[in-house]
């Protein structure tokens, strides 16, 4: 049946790139056409361009930092792809280090630690002409080297696909991304109904994508997401785990949170909260917003962009925390060990569904039994409220009970937060700081499952092509001139723009 499927989906045989691409001989937009000048882009990715020219090679910026470019946003970081191997790569670059096992990528560090990261162009999967059903299509091993057209007609969003040669100042465009920046569109590149069994984090990073950048989801996209979305509980937990993680530090959490609710992302992904919460799964994003839950992520998006403390742990508490109010509320008087008890066990429901570490369950489980500590009747005299103050749990769960206070509009809690405030004098360990409203960080990395796993640092030159000396240190040895190490933007011997 499902061969069936894609015979009809024209995947019978081994799909080719120029089968995939809406434009196999590429779109090219010149400086006339877009806004992206030399000026705007990173200094360090424009010298590992060049560097790689110079060496015979051919490279590009790609991905997301064209995107955000033409989006009028600031990058968060930039990513090129060549077709120089990984040990060509560090033989270029002596301030660089391979990571990944099964496909390795090479970072080329400067100075304060930031990374360019440097690619080699990948071929298409080859599992989708021998698949017999969805599972055969997922994404396990799938790490060859191929062409630059090949390398577009892989990534995940045609947003995501655009390639910027530096030489001619010239976007190149296989996939209809350039379009698609324009009519603000989140589109998946090739069929969806391939793409999304695959991998099927890509829906997850559909709606995240839109939700951040102000876009709409192409209708066939949506469709497919809607089709498959159970697929996502095949997903690593560890990988989702991480994404979580990075919806936080965006500092946009009510935003993402709100699209994954509507497009029905969050009832997959946790039905537990979503029940815990009582949500209805066809709210707007205002209508989320006015939702308790709603309403703690805003508050918590909002002291990190005025510079306030949160970390991770108080909003994971946030995010669960409507799901155990009920019985933090129905047992103000238990002692806090009795009320941990009977915390344990819905909590350990909700760990399932955010795939919570072992120590992320254990402070979360003393944040939400020390949560009545703060509705006690208190005088500065008693002892035990300074050994509470002393404790390393009190800020985090302090931040907690006063957010919620917020959401819910509770006069009398906050007034009682008062009294707390001043124990408040400490940095909150691992805050997220965000420097303004608008640097919002996206994750632009299309790995593939394996990748993901795999993906541990390899130090430079160890077991490849050089040797270390005796005394366990590696040699120094100072770059060449006109290197990546030496200012300049010299574009060297240039790329032919669009070439396959």
């Amino acid at each position: 049946m499902f061969q069936k499927i894609l015979k009809l989906l024209g995947v019978k045989k081994h799909l080719t790139a120029d089968q995939i691409l809406r434009y196999p001989k590429p779109m090219q937009y010149g400086p006339d056409q877009h806004s992206i000048r030399l000026e705007h882009l990173d200094q360090d990715a424009l010298k590992v361009v060049a560097r790689i020219q110079q060496c015979g090679c051919r490279a590009y910026i790609v991905g997301g930092s064209v995107r955000d470019l033409l989006l009028g946003r600031k990058p968060k970081d930039y990513d090129i792809v060549t077709d120089a191997h990984p040990q060509e790569l560090r033989r270029m670059f002596t301030n660089s280090r391979i990571i990944g096992r099964r496909f390795r990528l090479v970072h080329v560090v400067f100075k304060g630690g930031k990374i360019i990261e440097v690619s080699t162009a990948r071929s298409l999967p080859t599992n989708r002409s021998s698949a017999k059903n969805e599972d055969d299509l997922y994404l396990k091993r799938d790490n060859q080297f191929g062409t630059f057209k090949e390398d577009a007609a892989r990534r995940d969003f045609t947003i995501n696909a655009l390639i910027f040669d530096v030489k001619n100042q010239t976007i190149v465009d296989y996939a209809g991304g350039f379009e698609d920046i324009q009519q603000r569109v989140v589109r998946v590149i090739g069929n969806p109904e391939i793409s999304f069994p695959e991998d099927p984090v890509r829906m997850y990073r559909a709606v995240k994508f839109a939700a951040l950048l102000g876009l709409s989801l192409d209708p066939a996209t949506l469709k497919a997401i809607n089709k498959y979305k159970p697929l996502l509980l095949k997903a690593s937990s560890s990988r989702l785990h991480e994404e979580y993680n990075k919806i936080f530090r965006s500092g946009q959490a009510a935003t993402i949170f709100g699209a994954l609710l509507s497009t029905g992302l969050m009832e997959t992904l946790m039905p537990h909260i979503v029940e815990g919460e009582e949500l209805a799964t066809d709210l707007s994003h205002e209508e989320f917003l006015e939702t308790p839950l709603g309403q703690r992520l805003a508050i918590a998006d909002r002291m990190i962009q005025e510079h306030e403390d949160v970390n991770l742990n108080i909003y994971y508490a946030l995010l669960i925390a409507g799901a155990l109010q009920n019985i933090i509320l129905r047992n103000q008087k238990d002692h806090e060990k009795t009320l941990e008890r009977k915390l344990k066990e819905p909590l350990q429901a909700l760990q399932k569904d955010l795939a919570l570490t072992k120590r992320e369950f254990e402070t979360l489980l003393q944040i939400f039994a020390t949560q009545n500590l703060f509705r006690r009747e208190v005088t500065e005299r008693k002892g035990w409220v300074k050994e509470f103050q002393a404790r390393k749990i009190f800020q985090e769960s302090f931040i907690v009970y006063k957010i919620v206070a917020r959401a819910y509009g509770d006069e009398g809690a906050l007034q009682r937060a008062l009294f707390w405030e001043i124990g408040l004098r400490q940095k909150l360990p691992e805050s997220i700081r965000k420097s303004a409203a608008n640097n919002i960080e996206i994750d632009d990395k299309d790995y593939s499952p394996a990748d993901i796993a795999d993906d541990n640092s390899v130090p430079a030159g160890v077991g490849d092509d050089q040797k270390r000396p005796r005394g366990g240190k590696p040699r120094r040895r100072r770059g060449r001139r006109g290197g990546a190490n030496r200012g300049g933007s010299s574009h060297g011997n240039a790329p032919q723009t669009g070439a396959e």
